[in-house]
């Protein structure tokens, strides 16, 4: 609970919606503002997580941070939030589906989610002709902030991310040159692997290998022959989590060796579970890591652990920090309808969370200071550098 008082202490410029929006509910609008803001009904909050299917080793986690933090701030009384929850099973059909229900049957005044980018900029889209606030909290693709004025994302661009990692991996192990490998069919990795060439062509590291393969490959070892032929310094990756894993197993099963440098696939400990020993040397740029000194960090691990008996990762401390920066919305003008919510998170600043002090831009884009991380003896730890 120390956790929570801490994560209500962030600021959002004083606004409101106007009182005669079609969207607004009667018994959403409350009185007082702040932690002595009082609203009669429970504030409807829908939720799209990718709990089976591919994903689902992201949704799970998103789940269980999303609920501990709402569970702990409807304790505080004064507005109760109500979680609508829908798994997409990591289908876009069942995404699109889920949006549809929870905007139109349910009328929630915002949605969490969905778990995958590629979903993302489909049911943002619906959500944004409705008029219904969204918070991504792992679609990192570049773009989803562009959809419209009610999608926000408290989850760092792919770009940032990786703008920060190849720097960190250049600097701390000494990279002169790295082969690049990439999903050609997906327009996520596609998009990252953009990036990656532009940041490794501006820090100065040469590519001496570029592969590429489609989504729903699961063998590599041509192209992996190839790129330990190159010899490079590492291997710098964009591709889906179903890839992911058999990818790097394969890499290591040739010899190679290098640190692989990826996108936020890498960011869960399942995903490091799944590879065992493949996982060594696996570096990664996010949002979040447990060796923070960040506002109300200790106490939401222990909090996490305690209620769920397994550490929380990135995924879980993103959904914890979605339910704070919603509550932080709701509160500014004591107001849980949509308007309301979407005016207040776009004046979200200073906000101390998890992840650090975190605010959000005029296009609802987040920004607070990323991390990176490497695997070292089946853990994450900070990368020196």
């Amino acid at each position: 609970m120390a956790a929570v008082a801490v994560l209500a202490a962030g600021c959002v410029e004083d606004g409101a919606a106007d009182d005669e929006e079609a969207t607004a509910v009667e018994g959403l609008a409350g009185e007082g503002s702040g932690e002595e803001c009082t609203i009669e009904e429970p504030v409807p909050v829908g939720v799209v997580f990718s709990l089976t299917g591919g994903a689902a080793f992201a949704g799970e986690y998103q789940r269980e941070g999303l609920e501990l933090a709402f569970e702990e701030i409807n304790g505080k009384g004064g507005v109760e939030y109500e979680l609508v929850l829908e798994d997409d099973a990591t289908e876009l059909e069942d995404s699109i589906a889920a949006f549809e229900k929870l905007i139109e049957r349910d009328e929630v005044s915002i949605i969490v989610g969905p778990t995958l980018s590629d979903m993302a900029f489909s049911t943002f889209e619906d959500a944004q002709q409705a008029g219904v606030p969204v918070l991504g909290i792992s679609t990192t693709a570049k773009g989803i902030p562009d959809i419209g004025d009610y999608v926000f994302r408290n989850s760092i661009p792919e770009e940032v991310a990786l703008a920060q990692s190849l720097p960190a991996a250049r600097d701390a192990l000494g990279l002169e040159n790295v082969a690049v490998m990439h999903d050609n069919e997906d327009e996520f990795t596609s998009s990252a692997y953009t990036t990656m060439t532009e940041v490794l062509d501006e820090e100065g590291i040469e590519i001496v290998g570029d592969e590429t393969f489609q989504t729903a490959d699961t063998e590599f070892r041509s192209q992996l022959t190839k790129i330990r032929e190159d010899d490079p310094d590492a291997l710098v990756l964009s591709a889906l989590p179903a890839a992911t894993v058999p990818l790097v197993q394969q890499a290591r099963e040739l010899g190679l060796d290098v640190p692989i440098v990826g996108g936020n696939a890498f960011n869960s400990p399942v995903m490091i579970d799944n590879l065992e020993d493949a996982a060594e040397g696996l570096i990664v740029g996010g949002a979040w890591s447990d060796a923070l000194d960040s506002p109300g960090n200790a106490e939401f691990i222990e909090s996490y652990t305690d209620t769920y008996d397994r550490a929380p990762d990135q995924f879980a401390a993103q959904a914890y920090t979605a339910a704070h920066m919603i509550d932080a919305a709701v509160r500014a003008g004591c107001d849980g309808n949509r308007e309301a919510i979407k005016t207040n998170l776009g004046q979200l600043s200073e906000l101390d969370t998890v992840l650090g002090t975190l605010s959000l831009d005029e296009n609802g884009e987040v920004h607070h200071e990323p991390v990176v991380q490497i695997v070292e003896d089946g853990e994450f730890t900070l990368l020196d550098g």
